[in-house]
Order: structure tokens, then C-alpha cells, then sequence
């Protein structure tokens, strides 16, 4: 909250325009296109983003996910991605709610 001066409405504005953030479809998509330099910008990206707004579990996921991607790291990439649609979809359906 410190972030966004401790005004609630401007930290729930910009957490509310998180689902409309195209880098996790993207990230999926170049993923699945072997496409790994692009899919790393998107993971850093979202590592960003989360870490701003404070989305803790997503964060540590992501931060996981953007080092497998940056030391092209393969091996449990799939496992990772899985555990980060986990939780994304998880942060998308509360924030749904707000």
C-alpha cells in the first residue's frame, strides 16, 4: 500500500486493471511457441507487477517462472507454468469480486 501512498482507491484502481494485463496469455503462448526470450520479458513483467500490488503468492510463482526462463531452465518450466495459471486464475476470480 506504501506504493501507492497508502490511498486504498488508487491501489484498487490499478489492482482491478490487473486481469486486463495481455503478459500472462502472452507468456502462454510464446511458452508454447518455444518462443523463451519473449516469454521471459513477459514473466519479468508480471514478477513486476505483482510485486507492486503486492500479490505475494503470485510474485514468488513468477519469480520462479522469469529465473527458469532467463537461465533457460527447461526442465520444470511446465511445472512451474502450472503452478503459476494456478494461481493467477485463482488472483483473477477474487479480483473479479471487487
Amino acid at each position: 500500500m506504501e506504493r501507492f501512498m497508502n490511498n486504498e482507491g488508487l491501489y484498487l484502481k490499478f489492482l482491478k486493471r490487473f486481469p486486463e494485463d495481455p503478459n500472462f496469455a502472452q507468456m502462454k503462448e510464446n511458452i508454447a511457441g518455444g518462443q523463451y526470450e519473449e516469454a521471459f520479458k513477459n514473466a519479468h513483467t508480471l514478477k513486476g507487477l505483482s510485486g507492486n500490488l503486492g500479490l505475494e503468492s503470485f510474485y514468488q510463482t513468477i519469480s520462479v517462472l522469469t529465473e527458469q526462463l532467463r537461465n533457460k531452465n527447461l526442465d520444470h518450466l511446465e511445472e512451474s507454468m502450472r503452478d503459476a495459471e494456478d494461481i493467477y486464475k485463482m488472483l483473477i476470480q477474487k479480483i473479479s469480486r471487487l
